[in-house]
């Protein structure tokens, strides 16, 4: 099959309401819920469905420092709905199947192949304290929020949690609203790779890291 450019391919080469809008697939997110592991107190649970549903498929960027390790540098993806998924089996291997499609260098056809609709960007951007990550559907998101001014979220860290899958696979994380209306909550979970190696050359220059995740956002107000 023959799939489309898109933003992020590009990029990937050169390196408290609780709302339940419709999708821009027209799928309610009542289904899509988050799951978290048994047993684990570091990511306070939720009630209720998500405001949005979404896979994550990008680059997890870092910098070697001069302790030979490497550092944290941001992130940029591809947003997804995945509302759609919403009980069924698809929705428990769409992180998987994405991220085979990265490990194949077929970014451009996550949309056509998994049959799902762009929702956005996630970034990070320069803040006073350093950088802090966004998830914007401002210029692409769902029917009724891309266009809104406040569909972002520029949100910080509040917990994290050890991916149950491996070590092989960044952080599940919690995080909080710091500025927009995009969501109250966001989380981080079912995340496929993004780590990087123990160890790096001093001098060496950065790298990306493909991964993918689930992110689900929880109050949004747009």
């Amino acid at each position: 099959m023959i799939c489309t450019s898109s933003l992020f391919s590009a990029l990937l080469l050169a390196a408290s309401t609780i709302a339940t809008p419709l999708t821009s697939g027209g799928c309610s997110t009542e289904k899509a819920l988050l799951t978290l592991p048994d047993g684990q107190d570091k990511l306070a649970k939720q009630t209720g469905p998500p405001s949005f549903a979404l896979l994550g498929a990008g680059v997890q960027n870092y910098t070697c420092g001069a302790d030979g390790k490497y550092a944290a540098a941001g992130a940029v993806a591809d947003l997804y709905d995945i509302s759609c998924l919403g009980g069924t089996s698809k929705f428990s291997t769409v992180q998987d199947e994405a991220y085979g499609l990265l490990k194949d260098g077929k970014a451009s056809c996550i949309s056509s192949k998994l049959h799902l609709d762009p929702s956005g960007k996630h970034f990070f951007t320069p803040t006073a304290s350093g950088t802090a990550p966004v998830w914007d559907m401002r210029a692409v998101g769902p029917k009724g929020v891309q266009g809104k001014t406040g569909a972002y979220v520029l949100a910080a860290k509040v917990a994290n949690l050890p991916a149950p899958s491996g070590t092989g696979d960044v952080d599940w994380l919690q995080l909080k609203n710091v500025e927009g209306l995009l969501a109250k909550d966001i989380y981080r979970t079912e995340t496929r790779g993004g780590q990087p190696p123990a160890s790096c050359a001093v001098g060496s220059g950065p790298i990306s890291v493909i991964y993918t995740s689930k992110y689900f956002l929880f109050g949004s107000t747009v």
